[in-house]
């Protein structure tokens, strides 16, 4: 039906065998066959660096200074939702490979992004990851690229000629501790606009997705806050956002968060907490993006919370779970929009 952003029993699974992976010397040569000019092969030369402005090519990903050869020209991902942000800056073409991970797609990129070869169901595989030859990794959390749960280390990959780069926000050890909100938006554009060598589209998108977000604030800036709750479930578990960047999109679309005060990004509620804060409007997170996920949390919330104010009066928004929390996508500038019309709807003119 509809789940929280991040796993919240990861930290509680059993741990399982890292799969079998290839002789790092083995796979070296293999990349190196397949994408002449990417560095990065210990003991190994990949060929002479390009001109002086490609060797320029460097960007930081968390606390690291990452530097290039050459603009990368194959990309993988590990969520759909960053292909929002690599389509919007006029490189969505270069993604070559995708994790099947836990946003759904947009619209309008979904036949595209379903037709391109998968790397793995959360974390990429090593082996995948030669086959597809790309020569950047972006990911939104740190953790799949950790060397855990079977998943490359960004040393490995380095080895592997694979540069990776993590989205703000996804950097935290434990991402439920995480409080960046919308912010890190724009310095994932800057610093994706200079890797591929297109800044001024990057400072463009900068200003454009700015416009929307003080478009927003005007609008709502004299309206009074609603109290609002945004849930999340997950194996019969209710979450409910807490901090991090879906709270910073309820509040830019001028909400009131009940549950602001729990600690970390998403927090375990049992239906009596929700009951007693009792929110004038519930956000409810649909990872399918589909009428059949809107369906379905619709008909929970009239079982489960029939006397809850939102519920009663009909104040309940089902939204694309990546419009609320996509960290390194543009999708939750939109999101800010959309709960702000729900929210504080704009009056028609015959009232």
């Amino acid at each position: 039906m509809f789940r929280p952003h991040f796993d919240p029993l990861s930290s509680s699974r059993r741990s399982r065998a890292a799969p079998h992976r290839p002789n790092a010397a083995v796979v070296c040569a293999v990349v190196a066959l397949t994408a002449v000019g990417v560095t990065g092969c210990a003991g190994a030369e990949a060929g002479p660096r390009q001109d002086d402005k490609a060797s320029r090519i460097t960007f930081e990903s968390c606390s690291r200074t990452v530097r290039l050869d050459r603009v990368p020209q194959r990309v993988a991902i590990t969520t759909d939702a960053i292909a929002d942000t690599l389509f919007a800056l006029g490189v969505g073409d270069r993604i070559v490979a995708k994790t099947r991970g836990e946003s759904a797609p947009a619209p309008e990129l979904k036949e595209r992004l379903a037709a391109l070869p998968s790397l793995g169901t959360r974390n990429p595989g090593v082996e995948a990851l030669i086959a597809a030859r790309p020569d950047l990794l972006i990911t939104d959390q740190v953790e799949k690229v950790s060397g855990k749960q079977g998943s490359p280390s960004i040393a490995e990959l380095s080895e592997l000629g694979i540069a990776t780069y993590v989205v703000g926000g996804g950097c935290a050890a434990d991402l439920r501790s995480d409080t960046s909100g919308l912010d890190a938006l724009d310095a994932d554009l800057h610093q994706l606009g200079v890797i591929f060598g297109v800044e001024d589209h990057a400072h463009e998108l900068v200003d454009e997705l700015r416009g929307e977000l003080d478009a927003v604030r005007r609008r709502t800036a004299k309206e009074p806050e609603r109290k609002v709750a945004e849930l999340s479930q997950v194996a019969g578990q209710l979450y409910v956002t807490s901090g991090g960047l879906a709270n910073d999109v309820l509040e830019r679309a001028g909400g009131s968060n009940v549950f602001a005060d729990l600690p970390g990004q998403f927090a375990p509620v049992s239906p009596e907490q929700i009951v007693a804060r009792d929110p004038e409007a519930l956000v409810v997170d649909d990872f399918t993006a589909t009428e059949k996920g809107r369906n379905e949390a619709l008909a929970f919330l009239k079982r489960t919370f029939p006397t809850v104010e939102a519920v009663k009066k009909e104040r309940v928004l089902v939204i694309d779970a990546a419009k609320t929390g996509a960290r390194g996508s543009t999708r939750p500038v939109s999101g800010v929009t959309e709960i702000a019309g729900f929210l504080h709807p704009i009056p028609s003119r015959s009232q």
